[in-house]
């Protein structure tokens, strides 16, 4: 083999391996920590921070005064197996006009947050990919169920 076989060799593989990497997935609002870095206790209201940061999360349910929000950044293997890689809350307080007193930020925290995810559960039975590939399998070669059968015989 040649050196410039080698070589391409070699680069082909380094490059099959790079291409190797898991996916890396956000759940959660992610704010620049440019936009986190410019809300300043004292100064910024809630519409700044809205601006800065988006929308919360969440609100407390005893405080209207405390927003936050959570994000993670997993990764997830070929078995779907997920690996927490970072975990971070925001948690901005508010004073009675609106002006953030006080802004924290927590990393890595012992207790995960569960995320919730953003679908609307449809009632009913869900089809696994081979139901779904044969489901209309026979369907419009003139065989139509016993409903089709009745309506024709009864017009």
């Amino acid at each position: 083999m040649s050196i410039v076989a080698r070589r391409i060799a070699v680069l082909g593989l380094g490059m099959i391996l790079a291409s190797c990497s898991l996916p890396q997935e956000v759940d959660g609002n992610l704010p620049d920590p440019d936009n986190v870095a410019q809300v300043q206790p004292g100064k910024s209201t809630k519409a700044d921070v809205t601006r800065l940061m988006g929308s919360p999360a969440n609100v407390s349910t005893f405080d209207p005064k405390t927003w936050y929000y959570p994000s993670r950044r997993v990764e997830r293997d070929t078995l779907g197996d997920v690996t927490l890689l970072e975990q971070r809350v925001y948690v901005v307080n508010f004073d009675d006009k609106g002006v953030v007193t006080d802004l924290q930020t927590h990393l890595n925290d012992e207790h995960e947050v569960a995320m919730i995810p953003r679908t609307t559960p449809a009632p009913g039975k869900e089809l696994s990919f081979i139901e779904q590939l044969l489901g209309n399998f026979g369907k419009g070669l003139g065989g139509g169920s016993d409903k089709d059968k009745k309506k024709k015989e009864g017009s």
